[in-house]
């Protein structure tokens, strides 16, 4: 491992900072305060900007995270790259898991851009994988819930029977009540399926620790969710690149 990769919560001097969300379907960037926020188009941005370090939150394999840490060090030769770590931060805010390392990274940066002192916090994300993290008003992390998202239940459904064929890839248009086709069933079963999750685990949470206050959302399915849940959210389009920023200052 290069000497300048760091592990390590520490405050730095503010310098050119690239922040990546390496993702399982996607990679998300942030390059500055004021560059914006978006898919990863490496070549034209390689070429343009000057970075003196990356922030790399990645769900990717060693060796896939690795390889594109190579590229960002050929690319800036000399450039810091820091790695984000499950850690009680100064806030208050502890992870639930007995061992932490083996906490998604994305579900903390999450949590870590969401929760406020005070507040009970939920944290959806909507993605690849439907997760929903609970964290009490003194940032006591208590866990959460992870399930298949809307694309990988389509697959399961197309891949395990012979005559269920679902090849709608939008559900904004999509109702709650039952389907009048085999396509319509599964599209509203697997959305239904996403709310009635949401629901229950709100309900479960709150009967236990008292109401929570704004839902927080993220992912590719965060917006259609979030006319459902009947309840106040925030959606938030890069959530775990904000998380980036308090976890590694």
């Amino acid at each position: 491992m290069a000497a300048n990769r760091r592990f390590v919560q520490e405050k730095s001097v503010s310098v050119p900072t690239l922040d990546c969300d390496l993702g399982n379907s996607r990679v998300k960037w942030r390059f500055g305060r004021h560059s914006g926020a978006g898919q990863f188009d490496d070549k034209d941005c390689f070429r343009q900007i000057g970075v003196a370090r990356v922030r790399i939150a990645s769900v990717l394999s060693a060796d896939r995270t690795h390889l594109w840490a190579r590229r960002c060090e050929q690319a800036w030769p000399g450039v810091a790259i820091d790695y984000p770590k499950v850690l009680p931060l100064a806030n208050g805010l502890v992870p639930a898991y007995r061992q932490p390392e083996r906490l998604g990274i994305d579900r903390w940066l999450g949590i870590a851009a969401a929760f406020r002192p005070g507040e009970a916090c939920c944290v959806i994300s909507a993605g690849t994988a439907l997760t929903i993290d609970f964290v009490t008003r003194t940032g006591e992390h208590l866990g959460g819930y992870i399930a298949p998202g809307i694309e990988l239940g389509r697959k399961a459904l197309g891949e395990s029977t012979d005559r269920v064929r679902s090849t709608a890839k939008s559900l904004f248009e999509a109702q709650l009540g039952p389907g009048r086709d085999t396509q319509t069933c599964v599209e509203h079963a697997l959305r239904l399926g996403h709310v009635g999750l949401i629901k229950e685990a709100l309900y479960r949470y709150e009967s236990r620790h008292g109401p929570v206050g704004i839902v927080h959302l993220t992912g590719g399915n965060a917006p259609w969710l979030s006319g459902l849940l009947e309840r106040p959210t925030q959606l938030h389009e890069n959530l775990v690149l904000d998380g980036l920023t308090i976890v590694l200052p």
